[in-house]
This record gives C-alpha cells, structure tokens and sequence, in this order.
C-alpha cells in the first residue's frame, strides 16, 4: 500500500511517540488522521500541530483497554467513513515486572493494553475494511522484546511476543485479501515509553519509581531513534509489504544468537 490520498487511519496511541510520527508521515501523504490516546490535553496538542501543518485530524479519546469504550469510539467512526484503510495499533505500556513478587494489578494492566488493546482494534475495524474493498493495512507495535526477553521485563515481553504471533496469525489469514498486515519491532526510541505508570490505572502507583525504568528512560535518551525515523521506515516498509517492520540493524547478533539456540536446541531432538 503506498497511495494514502483520500484515505482514514485509526492510529492508537496516536497523541505522541511512534503514534504521532507514523500519524505526521501519513498525514503529509494524503491520510486523513484519527487520533486515538488516552490523554486528553497532549491529543489535542498532537491534533493542533498537525492542522497547523494542513492535514485532516480527528481525535478520540480512549483507553484502549476498555473493550466498552472502544466499541462505542469504532462504531462512531464507521459511522462517520463507512470503513477505514489504515489501522495503527500503536497503544502501549511497559512497568518492571520480575518473573515473582510482582503486582498481578501490573500485570492485568499491561496485557489488556498491550495485547488486548490490539485484539479489539482487529476485530472492531477489520471486518469493514475487508467489505470496502479497497487496499488496506494494518500494523501492530510490538517491540525487538517481541523476540528477544528481558530480564524483569516480563509482562513488556509477553505481550510483545504475543502481538508478534497474533500478527503472523493474521498474516496468514489475510494473505488472499485486500488487508495488508506487518508488525513493528523497534528497538529504543525516543518515547515516553518508560514513563507509562503515569497512565496506571491506580492513581497510587504514578510516583512509583524504579531503577530499572529509569536506565531505560536513559538508554533510550541516549541511544534511541527519532520517531520521525520510525514513521519513515513504516510508510515504505508498507510500500513493499515488509511483515517484520525492524529498525534497529545494530540488533541482528542477538537475533541471531536466539536463532542459533533454536537451532542447536532443535538439532537435539532424537532421531
């Protein structure tokens, strides 16, 4: 899919980070834009920014977490455009979270945005966009810690696993349709990505701090990619149907590393 012009994406997560750059370089080519976050005050900076640059924003506040919430906010947008071309589900969170000791409340939270978050986003919105038609794609944001685990990153690294076997289910049922399908696997990038207990459902837990988060919060200062970079590699990574959206090529001898047990550990199978 490489012409945007007249049509609508749905991107979650859409006020800031990977939302918003892959919003900005759709909306420059053509899309009109609806902007899914569960911040009210940056979505509407987000969508002022983007109007002020001439593209056609829309905004839905909505915790993608609410099945409720986001049936009602889909129906409206059907309603509204019959059916859209580009869904983005980009909403996501991250909290340490060794493999014992830690908060099951965590845990709920973490797979019903990052997991759940995506499943109703494929089966709100998918079924019109495969009666329009017309060309259309879908992309869902997992992360490198999709392939690769993290020590007390548990929860971040199931639901990202899970998002990547969730999208290659797809991939394999929606290969004779008109919906395209990739998954997003970067690696750091300068988000908030490692701030994301300021939207925890318990209020008490927003100043919670930890160590662990915060080295994130300074790797990805350091080391991280623009989103900017990040929109750019998804727009042509859906020109060429690339399924794997990775970023990072620094990443590839873990990659291979996994690969290579896999292998060893598989050549081990009795014969």
């Amino acid at each position: 899919m490489d012409n945007f012009e007249n049509t609508v994406g749905f991107i979650t997560g859409g006020a800031a980070g990977i939302g918003l750059g892959v919003a900005r370089e759709l909306g420059r080519k053509g899309m009109t834009l609806i902007l899914a976050d569960i911040e009210p005050a940056t979505l509407d900076a987000a969508a002022s920014a983007l109007r002020n640059e001439g593209m056609t924003v829309e905004t839905e506040i909505l915790d993608v977490a609410d099945h409720g919430a986001y049936k009602a906010v889909a129906a409206g947008v059907l309603e509204r455009h019959g059916s859209i071309q580009f869904l983005f589900n980009n909403a996501g969170v991250a909290g340490p979270s060794p493999i014992s000791g830690g908060s099951l409340e965590d845990w709920r939270w973490v797979v019903d945005v990052n997991l759940m978050g995506v499943v109703y986003g494929v089966e709100l919105f998918l079924p019109s966009m495969q009666t329009s038609g017309r060309p259309s794609y879908i992309i869902n944001t997992a992360s490198m810690a999709g392939h690769l685990g993290n020590a007390n990153m548990a929860s971040y690294c199931a639901t990202k696993f899970a998002v990547v076997g969730y999208s290659e289910v797809m991939r394999a049922e929606l290969a004779e349709t008109n919906v395209g399908v990739s998954v997003l696997c970067p690696a750091w990038v300068k988000t908030r990505i490692a701030e994301s207990l300021r939207n925890h459902p318990n209020p008490d837990l927003v100043e919670r701090t930890d160590e662990q988060l915060s080295t994130i919060s300074q790797v990805i200062a350091d080391e991280g990619i623009s989103v900017e970079q990040v929109g750019q590699r998804v727009v042509a990574g859906m020109a060429d149907e690339t399924f794997y959206l990775f970023t990072h090529p620094e990443f590839w001898p873990f990659l291979e590393e996994r690969l290579n047990r896999i292998r060893s550990d598989y050549a081990s199978i009795p014969q």
